[in-house]
């Protein structure tokens, strides 16, 4: 998907989803919800592995920033720790359902196939209940990893119809959000954030019924 293609995605995803927030349809949290038969955030599983490219520090101080100004305009919701900042490539299952051997075998053969390359950070979106920043891939390669993802574990299931690379920000936490949509919409929507470099994909545990410490590197494994 191009860039042209990336942005009308982008504004179709904030045309629909601020809508609801807008009109105060925020669903509340649901903790009951299942991934691979368990509920999601019961503090007895074991974590989920994933795979995800890693937010540097250098971009972190741009995105708590941010995360401070609408910590501001309401303080009732999450905001995420930098130390979760990343964007998600895809999720294998349970930590005692898979092969974590394999898991890296097979995305050690993913990520030879790519060389380092650049993402930019630009304006904040939302889905139904997350603030994000949108990732832009002018070269596609994350897309490229994504889809070669599918062919070295074809089982896996795709939730969505397009793959749209985020950094998570916030959860909100209420039925409303309405201030917080109406600032970004005027000051964020397209607000510079930065760049990043990415040279590695990263296997991790993930806890999401923590709110410090939800994931736990497992292995980092180098691009080309």
């Amino acid at each position: 998907m191009d860039i042209k293609s990336q942005e009308e995605l982008f504004e179709k995803n904030w045309e629909h989803y601020s809508k609801i927030m807008l009109e105060d349809k925020v669903p509340l949290f649901d903790d009951s919800v299942i991934y691979s038969g368990k509920k999601l955030y019961d503090k007895n599983n074991p974590p989920f592995l994933a795979s995800i490219v890693k937010v540097p520090h250098s971009l972190c101080e741009n995105l708590q920033q941010i995360q401070a100004a609408f910590d501001r305009i309401d303080h009732r919701h999450t905001y995420f720790h930098p130390i979760y900042f990343h964007i998600t490539l895809k999720e294998f299952g349970w930590e005692d359902q898979v092969e974590i051997k394999e898991i890296s075998e097979k995305m050690t053969r993913v990520a030879n196939n790519f060389s380092p390359f650049e993402l930019e950070i630009k304006g904040i979106n939302c889905f139904e209940r997350i603030i994000f920043a949108q990732v832009f891939d002018k070269n596609q390669v994350l897309e490229s990893i994504f889809n070669k993802i599918f062919e070295e574990f074809p089982h896996l299931e795709k939730y969505f119809p397009f793959y749209i690379p985020h950094i998570s920000l916030a959860r909100i936490e209420t039925t409303e959000a309405r201030n917080l949509i109406h600032v970004i919409n005027e000051k964020y929507r397209n607000m510079e954030i930065g760049f990043m470099r990415v040279e590695d994909i990263q296997i991790v545990a993930a806890r999401p019924y923590l709110t410090v410490g939800r994931i736990d590197i497992r292995e980092k494994i180098s691009l080309g």
